[in-house]
């Protein structure tokens, strides 16, 4: 890793702890640079704005996320097996990579930004291996014919309402054990039970 790259991640590794303890409009880049050990030129010519900021330390966790997982269908498999399977990794990749605090914190500024929210979201909230996933599921018969897009937002809102909203929201606790494995359970029965062939 070159000094000006070592240099752009510890930007993003200081960004994304200051807007999860600050939230995104009382972000300070002055502090982001204290942290980062940079000056403030430095973090300008990597990112022209806060803004900018904000969305690459989005991308760049969510491009992590995209090359580490690849849910490949297997016809041999049960829907159940596999969906549970993707299921339990979406979730330690919810808690385990973007984590509740800096969840609430894009949320929040999604609500606040609604225009900003449908820019970042339409670039890189797309969950491609999921989508992936249930297209070959469907090409082998083993799914009805729904349309993709409502069978990936029907996964979503139920992986949603388990996982992320009473989280965020509620601040209820990270589900861990028999809890867990219930919601997931839930989560894939209902999607089994609705769209399975």
């Amino acid at each position: 890793m070159t000094r000006s790259e070592q240099k752009r991640l510890a930007i993003i590794t200081a960004a994304k702890e200051e807007f999860i303890q600050h939230g995104f409009a009382a972000a300070n880049m002055d502090r982001v640079c204290t942290t980062a050990e940079v000056s403030k030129r430095t973090l300008y010519r990597h990112f022209e704005s806060k803004e900018v900021l904000f969305e690459s330390v989005l991308t760049i966790i969510q491009s992590s996320i995209d090359e580490s997982l690849r849910y490949e269908f297997d016809a041999d498999k049960s829907l159940s097996d596999q969906l549970t399977t993707m299921t339990r990794n979406e979730v330690e990749n919810l808690y385990g990579t973007y984590g509740i605090p800096f969840t609430r914190t894009i949320l929040m500024e999604f609500l606040r930004q609604p225009d900003m929210a449908r820019q970042i979201i339409s670039k890189i909230y797309n969950n491609k291996s999921l989508n992936h996933w249930f297209d070959e599921a469907q090409k082998a018969g083993k799914i009805k014919a729904i349309k993709l897009e409502l069978m990936t937002q029907t996964y979503s809102s139920l992986f949603n309402g388990m996982f992320v909203w009473p989280q965020v929201f509620d601040m209820q606790p990270i589900p861990e054990g028999e809890d867990l494995d219930e919601k997931i359970e839930h989560v894939v029965s209902v999607v089994v039970g609705s769209c399975g062939a």
